[in-house]
């Protein structure tokens, strides 16, 4: 008979749960919708009417919440093998050996035909002569997980996937068959798949609603702090649970005067422009029966919560683990990103001056030290995303564990001198990053997509060499570029960075129409790709690049834009039907572009494609990616840079020259005194011909036109490079 009543008990518990489970603003989807509450758990004005957490409710939101299910990823590594492996052989060189460019591919900007997933339309045929054509031996698609945009009911704007909430696929990026069809077709085309972990900044979803209703551990997994009840009265009224209202600097120094936050963190220190601070729930029941309000650390806005790092029970880091073993032992990426940035500087301030007021990068690079190296033992790649981080930590990065950081060295250095035609920042980053020693091979070089160009330029906020001219030079670029973008529209700023793709940048540097300027533009464009093409490290190509995608026209979002950088997530197809696509199926509006589609283009021996294609492939096949950055010659004109790369094979040198003004220049590059160059010899092999040159000692005069540049091989290059064809640039 009690047998009997258990399992009566349980039919019921799970029908409750059923029933509490409906999805809200009426769409469904299998990971990214979010349930209703409960009637009985909404929060009234009156706290005290509200029973406790519905059981069902409870139990379906572990079920669909990451912490919840890093422990089934990790009982495939626990007692096995698989952490002792060190399968991602030959450490960072390893990867360039195989694929020294990837295209990046963003889900939400990305068309598809019909009905189709991202996954879906990557694997068709189309994709993989497309990379072949410009050597591109990876495909990175991020953001791929369960977003929770859905899960927030009644939230306006555009939903881009960048708040992560759940390890499964989003229904943009496709479901886990899709993906392995995508994966086979990887693997017959010998291309490597990458993706994100887990950002440190995750969406409101389960783990945040069980956090709210204080369910065991789910609290340390961010940054939160309960609010007693005799100090409610100092916080704003919410009327929903997970609507997270900002506080103001009265109210956190009030709150900090009590003991409950800290008055300023580090972060808040930083020169970087980070947009971050503390927002305040609704009042809600937990599993206990108790009231609470809390306040959450965010990034960039309330909607994304920052997790706990160092909290004790390790919550933080359990999910972030999970996702690694899902990604690289089930998905089987072989690159993982690391978005980090919102951990760096959560440590209060000491008060009393000194360096205890200095901003710090931890616990980021702490992070960064223990996942890069989980990520390793399962056999893939890492590297650290964050656009923001001074020249003097990337070195302490790189010790510590991942393969490869994001470019800050000529990022957006290279982009200002393409939007002005002025490379003096770039010359002088250049320079800063030879004297601290960076290793320029394990630099990721991206071009400018969604996430905009960040003129918060670390590399220029006085903390390293130069002093009062670094500081000088970032507020005249900063100056030049908000100048530049106030002429052309549609080129949005917010906190110094700057929303524009490629060929916007080269557009607003004419002041032109696109449509009466498609030639020009495209030469501009590549230009950029051809600088960041000539130097060792990993290049990460835009999905956008490839079609010539420009910003969608102020009206195109209509009111449903939420911010500056929807004017770049226009949708753009890599194929001929998905091309043609008004809208995405997620709404995404169809943005303009100068070229035709990328597989039209491979067709065409004067596409865009076919352009980049020729300097891109001699780039694998010199090995460029592997080699090491040794000089940067002086050159006189003000839009030109010269960079001297060692080849890794034989004992050639790689001169690159770059003019990014629109004028014709001639530079005279003396490389006496470069490292090497007493072998070279009247032996010069020019892979991209661009302009004119001619070689008198260890002299080499160059002549370029406005936006052209030229790089050469001194002496003699690897084996296999011999006879390839040179690229006209």
């Amino acid at each position: 008979m009690l047998k009997k009543y258990r399992l009566y008990f349980v039919a019921v518990l799970l029908l409750c749960g059923m029933f509490s489970c409906a999805f809200s603003g009426g769409r469904k989807s299998r990971d990214t919708a979010g349930p209703e509450r409960p009637a009985e758990e909404s929060a009234g004005a009156d706290a005290t009417l509200m029973p406790r957490a519905d059981p069902g409710y409870l139990q379906y939101l572990e079920r669909q919440s990451m912490l919840f299910k890093s422990s089934d990823m990790a009982k495939v590594v626990s007692g096995s093998g698989i952490a002792w492996r060190s399968s991602a052989a030959g450490g960072a060189t390893g990867l360039l050996n195989h694929a020294d460019t990837w295209v990046l591919i963003h889900p939400m900007t990305m068309l598809t035909s019909s009905q189709s997933s991202v996954f879906s339309q990557l694997s068709e045929s189309a994709t993989w002569p497309v990379l072949r054509e410009i050597g591109a031996a990876g495909l990175y698609v991020a953001p791929i997980q369960g977003s929770g945009f859905l899960w927030a009911k009644g939230r306006k704007g555009t939903d881009t996937g960048d708040d992560v909430v759940q390890y499964e696929f989003s229904r943009t990026a496709g479901t886990e068959n899709q993906y392995k069809r995508l994966m086979q077709g990887a693997v017959g085309n010998n291309v490597l798949i990458g993706s994100d972990l887990v950002p440190a900044a995750t969406g409101l979803g389960p783990d945040f609603f069980l956090a709210l209703r204080g369910v065991r551990e789910y609290p340390g997994i961010y940054c939160m702090v309960e609010i007693p009840d005799e100090d409610r009265k100092l916080l704003p009224e919410v009327n929903a649970e997970a609507e997270g209202a900002v506080l103001g600097p009265t109210q956190v120094e009030e709150l900090d005067r009590r003991g409950l936050l800290p008055k300023s963190m580090r972060d808040e220190l930083s020169p970087l422009s980070r947009a971050g601070g503390w927002a305040v729930t609704g009042p809600v029941r937990g599993v206990d029966g108790t009231s609470r309000r809390w306040v959450y650390r965010y990034y960039r806005n309330p909607t994304y919560a920052v997790l706990n790092w160092e909290d004790p029970s390790q919550a933080a880091h359990r999910i972030l683990s999970g996702s690694a073993v899902n990604q690289v032992g089930l998905q089987g990426q072989a690159l993982i990103g690391l978005r980090f940035e919102a951990f760096q500087g959560l440590e209060p301030v000491v008060e009393g001056g000194g360096s205890g007021r200095a901003f710090s990068i931890e616990p980021a690079r702490t992070a960064a030290q223990s996942m890069g190296r989980e990520i390793k033992r399962y056999g893939a790649w890492s590297w650290v995303r964050d656009d923001g981080l001074p020249l003097n930590v990337l070195n302490d990065f790189l010790a510590s564990g991942v393969d490869y950081i994001f470019d800050s060295v000529f990022s957006p250095a290279a982009e200002h001198a393409l939007l002005t035609g002025d490379a003096e920042a770039a010359r002088f980053t250049a320079d800063e990053a030879l004297r601290l020693g960076v290793d320029f091979s394990r630099l990721v070089h991206v071009m400018p997509a969604q996430d905009g160009i960040n003129y918060a330029l670390p590399s220029l906020a006085g903390g390293g060499a130069g002093g009062e001219k670094a500081v000088a030079l970032r507020d005249t670029v900063r100056a030049a570029m908000r100048a530049a973008a106030g002429k052309s529209a549609p080129a949005p700023v917010l906190d110094n960075r700057l929303y524009a793709t490629a060929p916007a940048l080269a557009g607003m540097a004419l002041n032109a129409e696109p449509a009466s300027a498609v030639k020009d533009i495209r030469n501009g464009h590549a230009l950029l790709i051809f600088f960041k093409a000539m130097q060792p490290g990993l290049l990460m190509l835009a999905g956008q690049d490839l079609c010539g995608v420009l910003p969608l026209p102020s009206q195109a979002s209509g009111n449903d834009r939420n911010s500056p950088e929807d004017t770049v997530r226009g949708g753009y197809g890599l194929g001929s039907v998905s091309s043609m696509r008004a809208v995405s199926t997620m709404g995404t509006a169809r943005a303009p572009q100068l070229y035709p589609p990328p597989d039209v283009q491979v067709h065409n021996k004067d596409s865009f494609l076919r352009k980049i294609g020729a300097f891109l492939r001699p780039r694998r096949d010199y090995g460029i990616g592997r080699g090491s950055l040794l000089a940067r010659p002086a050159t006189k004109e003000k839009g030109s840079i010269a960079l001297v790369t060692r080849l890794p094979e034989g004992n050639a040198l790689l001169l690159a020259l770059s003019n990014f003004s629109r004028s014709t220049v001639t530079e005279v590059v003396d490389l006496a005194g470069v490292p090497g160059a007493d072998r070279i010899s009247s032996r010069v092999t020019p892979i991209v011909a661009g302009g004119a040159w001619s070689l008198s000692g260890k002299r080499v005069t160059v002549t370029l036109g406005p936006w052209q540049g030229t790089a050469l091989v001194l002496g003699a290059g690897p084996a296999g490079a011999s006879g390839k064809k040179k690229a006209d640039r």
